[in-house]
């Protein structure tokens, strides 16, 4: 079974900051001090049966929404829980009547963005160990009726 969670209790957000340092840190080689800090987040984790697979983080700073740090390890790739994660970060600021979603997606990953529905805006830049390239959602163009990919 396959499902997720909005977490705050510490022992879910030490399997957080776990996923985090494998895949940034210890895969990408990005320093630690890039990653968000845990007390401005609503961090997420997606279970395979009883284990963790992936996380994400959303933050609220008053005036936008932004999507940070979603991760997928490794032995779970390709099994559809980045998007699952992805959804549901966007399913939480939606329910918060956010107008647009922003996130910065590391070189590489815009094509997975882009289907959950994300466009980029802006130019891509360098930073934290990466090329990134910002991007947005707007809420008002999500297809909700049904699952037909529009």
């Amino acid at each position: 079974m396959v499902f997720g969670k909005f977490v705050t209790e510490e022992k879910d957000m030490e399997l957080v900051r776990e996923i985090c340092r494998r895949v940034f840190v210890e895969e990408l080689g990005m320093d630690q001090t890039g990653t968000m800090t845990d007390e401005f987040c609503m961090n997420a984790l997606v279970y395979a049966g009883d284990e963790p697979a992936g996380m994400g983080r959303i933050m609220f700073d008053g005036e936008r929404f932004t999507i940070a740090e979603v991760a997928v390890l490794p032995e779970f790739r390709g099994e559809g829980y980045g998007d699952f994660i992805a959804r549901l970060l966007v399913d939480k600021a939606v329910m918060s009547n956010a107008r647009e979603i922003h996130l910065d997606a590391r070189q590489g990953t815009e094509g997975f963005f882009e289907k959950i529905g994300f466009q980029a805006e802006g130019e891509a830049f360098e930073g934290c160990g990466g090329r990134w390239q910002p991007m947005v959602l707007m809420t008002h163009q999500i297809h909700k009726c049904c699952n037909c990919g529009h």
